[in-house]
């Protein structure tokens, strides 16, 4: 949950408040060659209606804390909020273990498809407003994602499987020679 939702997140850390000071109810240890990583996990029940969120059956907050073990990193201690659809689980302990997965599940998504669309196309910045145009445009750059993991350009090389090098592909041999590949692989009924 990001500041773009005041609203919603006062609520979150409102009802999360008096949780934080009890034990969480899972922590998990990473470690890693120059730091370990621990996260904490707390979460409430709620109703759509309690926070104004559809279908909301749960807030959680996950904090993250950074022990550093050499001098290059940087101790550090960040609390993250979310909110989900899943149905609180009725053991808590499981129900904790399935939040956490689901939280490490979203920034899978988010390394994996936004990550590589703000860097190959700088959608951060995008010009576009228009809600519709957006959609549009993500679509595009998601199929373009996708037919570049199929390797539908044929690259000769490692350097030539990278996203960049399948837009100047594209740009170079025209999309007609995409389009093909999708109606040759997927034809429409």
């Amino acid at each position: 949950m990001k500041e773009n939702q005041p609203t919603i997140l006062k609520k979150t850390k409102q009802l999360l408040e008096n949780k934080l000071v009890e034990d969480p109810e899972h922590t998990c240890v990473s470690s890693f060659g120059d730091r370990d990583e621990v996260h904490s996990l707390w979460s409430t029940p709620v109703t759509a209606e309690n926070i104004c969120y559809a279908f909301a059956c749960q807030v959680f907050v996950i904090e993250r804390e950074v022990k550093p073990k050499s001098n290059g990193v940087k101790p550090s201690k960040h609390l993250h909020y979310a909110i989900t659809s899943l149905e609180p689980h009725p053991d808590r302990p499981e129900n904790a273990r399935k939040l956490m997965n689901v939280f490490r599940g979203h920034w899978t998504i988010e390394n994996k498809c936004h990550y590589r669309r703000d860097r190959s196309y700088d959608e951060d910045r995008s010009p576009v407003r228009s809600h519709n145009a957006a959609r549009i445009l993500s679509a595009y750059k998601n199929m373009a994602i996708f037919l570049c993991e199929k390797k539908v350009h044929n690259p000769s090389c490692k350097r030539e499987e990278s996203l960049p090098e399948f837009i100047r592909s594209c740009s170079i041999n025209g999309i007609n020679k995409t389009l093909s590949w999708i109606i040759n692989k997927h034809p429409f009924k």
